[in-house]
């Protein structure tokens, strides 16, 4: 099962973490692993692209990937809660293989 913590400060989002496997179908064909893989290398990416890095930092390894600042700006906000919307949205589809669990800092 694929798990993702969030966590926020004030209604601020803090830390991602994301991490497990979806095993909702056979290596190379599980379709919420993809899913999630896809939406997630693309914020991290657009992140980065976006000065994420100078205030913040960003781990991608095999199966874990967190993303944490204390600082973000508004427009990091917004490119982390499309990130969350999109997840919630595989979540509500596929909760067999993806949690999100939300805490507040």
């Amino acid at each position: 099962m694929i798990k993702v913590h969030i966590t926020r400060h004030q209604g601020i989002v803090q830390e991602i973490t994301i991490s497990g496997h979806a095993n909702s179908g056979e290596y190379g064909k599980d379709l919420v692993c993809a899913g999630v893989s896809s939406v997630t290398t693309g914020v991290c990416n657009t992140l980065a692209n976006h000065n994420f890095l100078d205030i913040g930092t960003i781990v991608y390894k095999e199966g874990y990937v967190s993303i944490t600042s204390k600082n973000m700006t508004s427009e990091h906000q917004l490119i982390l809660e499309t990130l969350i919307t999109t997840l919630e949205n595989i979540e509500e589809n596929y909760g067999t293989y993806i949690r999100i669990i939300n805490q507040e800092a």
